[in-house]
């Protein structure tokens, strides 16, 4: 089979600014493997495809040299579209570069913000500033930004508030599963992966590569500190 084109999805740090309680990483702010630049070259030349780029973590907005591996990416000629996957707490202060690298380069960004009760908690207002992103950006063709809104069985205020919010057409919604911290949560189900892709292929931060097997990975960047 023909393959035309593959997502990487490379997770660049394990350090995060959220300390979420049940992050399927293991990320959190005692964490601090940043990727380095040799090693996501590496990641990007082994492949010939052309590629969508996942930027995960972690907080991929916390690496100092995110800006520097969409450079390299795009500088390739085979990358066409960059996706980001944030917990949005410092996206007022990268919105404004993301929409401008876009411009200058030509190229497709997706920002994917998540939303859980978790972040919630932790700023009340932040449901109101992912609406302000979203409309700041709705209308600038090749910037795109979804919710990936993971809910607890007990958070279906949080579905009817991205409801009232006027998110829902934005909004991704499932529920948590039981890998990473929320392995032993039996109530949830194992991470079953659905693609729009052809081909697929999952990093850690050190650079690992668990080919299509997320629990491998969790379970490798648990170790890792």
């Amino acid at each position: 089979m023909k393959i035309d084109k593959i997502r990487l999805y490379i997770n660049i740090t394990n350090n995060c600014n959220a300390n979420c309680e049940f992050c399927c990483m293991w990320s959190d702010s005692s964490k601090h493997t940043f990727m380095n630049f040799d090693t996501f070259k590496k990641i990007i030349d082994e492949k010939k495809e052309k590629f969508e780029l996942q930027l995960e973590g972690g907080e991929p907005l916390l690496h100092k040299d995110m800006y520097l591996f969409m450079e390299y990416a795009k500088s390739t000629g085979r990358c066409v579209k960059i996706i980001i996957l944030t917990n949005g707490i410092l996206l007022d202060k990268h919105l404004k570069r993301l929409v401008e690298f876009h411009k200058n380069y030509q190229i497709p960004i997706l920002i994917k913000i998540s939303a859980n009760y978790w972040l919630y908690k932790m700023d009340p207002l932040s449901l109101d500033k992912l609406k302000d992103y979203y409309l700041a950006t709705k209308y600038i063709d090749g910037i795109e930004i979804k919710l990936n809104v993971r809910l607890r069985h007990e958070d279906e205020w949080l579905r009817d508030l991205i409801e009232e919010k006027g998110l829902t057409e934005i909004s991704n919604i499932f529920y948590l599963q039981s890998y990473g911290k929320y392995e032993e949560k039996i109530e949830y189900e194992k991470p079953v992966i659905v693609q729009n892709i052809d081909d697929w292929f999952i990093y850690a931060c050190d650079g690992t590569c668990f080919n299509k097997d997320l629990i491998a990975r969790s379970n490798y960047e648990k170790e890792i500190s």
